[in-house]
């Protein structure tokens, strides 16, 4: 019948907006608080912990903790081998080539889901982009970094997790008496 709304429809699409608004909050919650921390920290890159809080971030802890494997291992992996080849040779665009695909081929033979664009995006980070300092340096901070990022997302997911189970206990608590 026409202008009648489908309940259903605008139910799902109430449902879809609600859960993509919890999602932003969680993200903006953990990259927030990793950059805020990292400042503290004194860590001199702490937008690295912030953009890998939301890179791993997603809309279940299992899928956060599957996120945040293939990112620690990405950059980890990125790290040791951008660092390696700035030993050989760190301005060469073959040597960074190799270097990318190095880790891609590497992460993928360790079966990491993921971790091969993101070893790759690390390993362009520590051999193309100019650093004031030893670059074994540029690299552990990088790698640290990046952790806390993903250590701060993953405190986040699993206290939004509880307090959200915690919060619908009450209510059905509330609804049954």
């Amino acid at each position: 019948i026409p202008g009648m709304t489908d309940t259903a429809s605008t139910t799902s699409v109430v449902q879809h907006d609600r859960l993509s608004l919890q999602q932003g909050i969680r993200t903006v919650l953990a990259a927030t608080l990793a950059y805020w921390i990292a400042g503290l920290l004194h860590l001199p890159g702490g937008y690295w912990a912030a953009i890998s809080a939301i890179v791993v971030m997603q809309s279940e802890v299992g899928a956060t903790l599957t996120a945040s494997y293939d990112r620690f291992a990405g950059t980890a992996l990125g790290a040791a081998v951008g660092w390696l080849i700035t030993l050989v040779r760190h301005d060469s665009i073959v040597m960074f080539a190799a270097g990318v695909l190095v880790v891609m081929v590497l992460c993928s033979a360790l079966h990491y889901k993921n971790a091969g664009r993101l070893g790759g995006v690390t390993v362009a980070i520590i051999v193309l982009a100019p650093h004031a300092g030893a670059v074994w340096k540029v690299a552990v901070e990088r790698f640290l970094e990046v952790s806390f990022g993903i250590v701060v997302s993953l405190v986040v997911a699993l206290a939004w997790t509880k307090l959200s189970s915690l919060i619908r206990g009450i209510k059905n608590e509330d609804h049954s008496t």
